[in-house]
């Protein structure tokens, strides 16, 4: 190919360390002539995880590609300029992923064999390759660390906006409470919440972002905000979930969205009056009985629609009874079988522990393990929430 052509395709010029009006040196420029370009049709593979190398690396200069890990998991997607299977130029290794065109594409190839033959003749270019290779790994590693970073920043962020000390709400009368979340990567889209609105008035609530990581994250934020801004102004349960929702759906062109339980209770009669946006239903055992799921009517989840009217149901909550709300990452995990722990294994599980009811910190870990042990090895996929009160 012609090497003026590709030295100004900037990810070239970063990996080859072309300078602007520099001539190139032979070595680079050998390497980029020994290139030829191949078209890749829409749907194609441009190389196939398991396959062998000979076919080396490629340089995408039109089009788009998805990377594909083994098990079939969309990992990346490749544009103009990115590079595919360098490393194949240099070891025996098998292909570590499947890279699809998910456009036409047309890319810059060099085979091994050609590789090898061009490096044969001058030394110097296979150096090289050596040494950009291991520049680009260097700062590939610099910018892992700098995520890494950032990541960890944010999950202690993410941790410090949830509730994790419950001492002032166990001194109300008859009451304990206790809630954890356990997020699927560094930061997650789960999130609960409790509060006082006024002396006799408690909010409590869990829910589920679409999505996980750092996007669920920063969504899981306004949302928790809105809620307990609205839920503190002395509006009706109903009011102020379906402002929350407005201010949700406000500019949210990426189509997010948040199932939510959002409860008020009345230490004094008892009543807990709540709205059920798209959420799980709960589970509530009465005093000396056994956890049953309550069949709360689901309204449509948060940040889909504006101006939804939220309508309030109500149960009784009294002295002895108890209430154990969960997000989806605890009824929908899965054991190595594949298999989902579900609502009735789930029911079986609190039922074991009828024992512990009334300590709710022990209650929690209890069904913590009782998902893990369910789970095994396989990977959590998804954040696990848990709130929990006993009267």
């Amino acid at each position: 190919m012609d090497a003026n052509y590709l030295r100004k395709v900037p990810t070239i010029q970063e990996f080859f360390k072309i300078k602007e009006g520099q001539e190139l040196s032979e070595e680079t420029r050998l390497f980029l002539e020994a290139m030829s370009e191949v078209s890749i049709s829409k749907g194609q593979n441009i190389v196939t995880v398991n396959e062998d190398c000979q076919d080396g690396m490629y340089i995408i200069l039109e089009g788009r590609a998805n990377v594909f890990a083994s098990d079939g998991s969309l990992i990346n997607i490749l544009g103009k300029g990115e590079f595919i299977g360098e490393l194949g130029l240099i070891n025996d290794q098998k292909r570590g992923a499947t890279v699809c065109a998910d456009t036409d594409v047309v890319c810059a190839n060099i085979s091994r064999q050609l590789f090898e033959d061009v490096a044969m003749k001058n030394r110097k270019i296979y150096g090289a390759f050596i040494n950009m290779l291991y520049n680009k790994t260097t700062k590939m590693v610099a910018e892992q660390e700098r995520i890494r970073s950032e990541l960890e920043i944010a999950t202690k962020i993410q941790a410090d906006c949830l509730e994790s000390d419950f001492s002032e709400f166990n001194k109300l009368p008859n009451l304990k409470v206790n809630a954890l979340m356990r997020p699927a990567k560094e930061v997650g889209g789960d999130f609960y919440d409790i509060f006082m609105i006024d002396d006799t008035h408690m909010c409590f609530l869990i829910a589920d972002v679409s999505g996980k990581g750092v996007p669920a994250a920063l969504f899981m934020v306004m949302a928790k905000t809105h809620i307990k801004n609205y839920s503190s102004l002395g509006l009706s349960l109903s009011e102020s979930v379906t402002r929350a929702n407005n201010q949700l759906c406000y500019k949210n062109e990426q189509g997010m969205f948040v199932t939510a339980f959002v409860c008020v209770l009345d230490i004094e009669t008892n009543k807990v009056t709540f709205v059920n946006a798209g959420h799980n239903k709960p589970f509530i055992r009465k005093k000396d009985d056994k956890f049953v799921m309550y069949p709360a009517k689901r309204n449509l989840v948060l940040g889909l629609m504006e101006d939804i009217v939220y309508k309030e149901q109500e149960f009784m909550l009294e002295e002895g009874d108890c209430l154990y709300l969960y997000t989806d990452g605890v009824s929908e995990a899965l054991n190595i079988n594949k298999e989902l722990l579900g609502d009735a294994r789930l029911e079986e599980m609190l039922n074991r522990h009828t024992d512990d009811v009334y300590d709710v910190d022990l209650f929690v870990q209890d069904m913590f393990k009782e998902v893990d042990d369910f789970a095994g090895e396989e990977i959590q996929a998804d954040d696990i929430t848990m709130l929990y009160l006993a009267r």
